[in-house]
């Protein structure tokens, strides 16, 4: 399902020690998903072991993250299509 949601982009280090460690990108929700997620897995679009350029630059921001919601049960993920700093 296509959507936005509005949150706190944070990293966090994966895989340390190993030859694919790298950063995760995670949204903190400031909108209605804040009810029920803590955080948000963002899909990057790099390897696993590379910083998303497109990401990175909004580190620790408020954000607007549009692209593919995937919702489950237990978890949740966005595939990125547009991602940009809001106030």
């Amino acid at each position: 399902m296509k959507g936005k949601i509005v949150g706190v982009l944070i990293e966090k280090l994966v895989g340390k020690d190993t030859l694919s460690a790298g950063p995760e990108y995670y949204l903190q929700p400031l909108d209605e998903y804040k009810a029920r997620w803590e955080e948000i897995l963002v899909r990057k679009k790099t390897n696993l072991w590379q910083k998303d350029p497109n990401l990175h630059k909004f580190i620790d921001k408020k954000v607007e993250i549009i692209g593919e919601v995937i919702e489950t049960i237990s978890t949740i993920t966005i595939d990125y299509v547009e991602v940009k700093e809001i106030d």
